[in-house]
């Protein structure tokens, strides 16, 4: 039986900030992650990058052919833009209509799901992450609250080999 992952809350509770100092201090000396880089990495040519915006106004693009059904973002939310990156990756930016803490829980729920097995998340007070792998990919989706749309959040999720 797998065990759940425990994700780590980080904000204004004085055990979890101490706990957040740890372990950026134990990631710091373990050098960046593979995935957190690859998330920054430009764009290549063929991406369909999309600026912020609210989920009401959003215009939704299509997935990559490639991009494999177990890794697509939740119901609802609309997906915005795509990006091709180095050695196969492609990274999906969408907007959850949904706020933050509704968004969480259904991004940690599909990504622990479908046979992905999550690691090394992090939740603090207005966004979090996690790196997932699984059904040969792996990969990594972030989220962010919206202040200019409060009750939206944004998404991103990278996947690849």
């Amino acid at each position: 039986m797998t065990k759940p992952v425990r994700w780590l809350r980080t904000g204004p509770r004085p055990a979890a900030a101490a706990l957040a100092a740890v372990a950026m201090i134990a990631l710091a000396a373990c050098g960046t992650d593979e995935m957190d880089v690859a998330m920054k990495e430009p764009a290549s040519s063929g991406s369909t990058k999309a600026a912020p915006v609210c989920a009401k106004d959003a215009t939704a693009v299509d997935l990559p052919a490639s991009f494999p059904a177990e890794a697509k973002v939740p119901d609802g939310y609309v997906v915005t833009g795509t990006e091709a990156r180095s050695a196969g990756r492609t990274v999906v930016t969408a907007v959850s209509p949904k706020p933050f803490e509704q968004t969480l829980a259904e991004m940690q729920r599909a990504y622990s799901s479908r046979g992905w097995k999550p690691s090394e998340g992090e939740v603090e007070e207005r966004d979090a992450e996690s790196n997932f792998a699984g059904n040969d990919l792996r990969g990594r989706w972030a989220i962010r609250e919206m202040p200019e749309c409060p009750t939206n959040t944004s998404v991103s999720v990278l996947i690849g080999k």
